[in-house]
C-alpha cells in the first residue's frame, strides 16, 4: 500500500484506496481522516475519524488509531460512524480490547452515531453536513464548509486603522462567508450523486471508480459501487453534480494496474478530464 500525497488548491490531501484492501485519506488542515482501512503514524495524530461505512477495507486501521493515540496519550478521537452501525462497531472494538486485555476505553464517549442531516462541528473554522449515501452497508457521505470572516462591503477601501477603530468601539466590521470546501463520498453508487448535486459546489470532490472500461456498467450496480462510464454520462446530464475544480477518483478494484486506470482517465471527455486526478501514484 503506498500512499500519495495530493496537494490540491487549498488543501492536502494523504492516503490510499484499493477496493478490497485499503481506503482513507488523511487531510491534515482539517484534523481529520475520512475512512480508516489503514492507519499509519502520521494518520494517528489526527484526531476526527469520519467513517462512511463499516466495510473491512474502509475501518480496519481504526483499532490501531486508538491503541496508538492511547500510547502516546494523545486526546481521545472523535470518531463518527452511519447510526446504523455504531452497535457493532463498538462490540468489535470492545472485543479487542478484551483479547489484547488493553485498559478499555471510554468508547460511547468516543464514537459517534450520524445520521443524514446532521452538522459535525470540527472546529471553529470548519463544520461538516452528513448526507446518505447508496452502498450496500449504511453509508453516509460528508461536504466540509469553511467559515471565514471577510470585511462588510461598506467598509471596503477604508484605512486600516479607522476600521481597527470602529471594530474596538464594538462595531461589527466583518461577515461570515461560508463555503463547500470538501465532500468525501465513499463507497457509492451513482445514484448518490444524482441525488446530492449539490456535492459538486465543493472546492474538492472525492468519487469512487470501482469499474471501468471495457467492464460492464453492471457490475458496479450488483455490488453497490460506481463505473467510470457512469460519471462520464452523469457530466453530460447532470454536469453541477461534477462541476468541482478537483474530482478526485479513488477505490479502483484491484483488478486493474495503475497503468490501466491512468489509461482509462486519459479517455474522459474534455471539461472533466483536466479536473480528475487518480488517488495513485503518477
Amino acid at each position: 500500500m503506498q500512499p500519495v500525497t495530493l496537494p490540491l488548491g487549498p488543501l492536502t490531501l494523504h492516503g490510499f484506496s484499493r477496493s478490497g484492501l485499503a481506503t482513507y485519506v488523511a487531510v491534515p488542515a482539517l484534523d481529520a481522516c475520512f475512512d480508516l482501512g489503514h492507519c499509519d503514524q502520521d494518520v494517528a495524530g489526527l484526531r476526527n475519524v469520519l467513517l462512511s461505512h463499516v466495510h473491512h477495507d474502509h475501518v480496519l486501521g481504526l483499532v490501531r488509531h486508538l491503541r496508538l493515540r492511547a500510547l502516546s496519550s494523545a486526546p481521545p478521537p472523535r470518531v463518527y460512524v452511519p447510526a446504523e452501525s455504531r452497535d457493532d462497531l463498538l462490540a468489535v472494538l470492545r472485543a479487542h480490547e478484551r483479547m489484547e486485555h488493553a485498559d478499555p476505553q471510554d468508547l460511547d464517549s468516543i464514537v459517534h452515531p450520524v445520521s443524514p442531516g446532521d452538522v459535525l462541528h470540527l472546529s471553529s473554522r470548519y463544520s461538516v453536513r452528513a448526507f446518505d449515501a447508496t452502498h450496500r452497508a449504511p453509508s453516509r457521505g460528508y461536504t466540509v464548509t469553511e467559515t471565514r470572516r471577510k470585511l462588510k462591503p461598506a467598509l471596503a477601501g477604508l484605512p486600516t486603522e479607522t476600521i481597527r477603530t470602529r471594530a474596538q468601539r464594538g462595531e461589527t466590521v466583518t461577515d461570515d462567508v461560508t463555503f463547500d470546501l470538501l465532500t468525501y463520498v465513499g463507497d457509492s453508487t451513482v445514484d448518490t450523486l444524482e441525488r446530492h448535486p449539490e456535492v459538486g459546489r465543493s472546492e474538492v470532490l472525492l468519487l469512487e471508480a470501482t469499474y471501468l472500461p471495457p467492464d460492464p456498467t453492471s457490475a458496479a450496480a450488483r455490488y453497490g459501487h460506481t463505473h467510470l462510464d457512469e460519471l462520464v454520462e452523469l457530466h453530460h446530464r447532470c454536469p453541477q453534480a461534477l462541476a468541482s475544480r478537483h474530482v478526485v477518483l479513488k477505490h479502483f478494484s484491484l483488478k486493474y494496474s495503475d497503468s490501466q486506470v491512468h489509461e482509462a482517465l486519459a479517455h474522459l471527455p474534455d471539461g472533466l478530464r483536466d479536473r480528475v486526478t487518480p488517488l495513485l501514484a503518477p
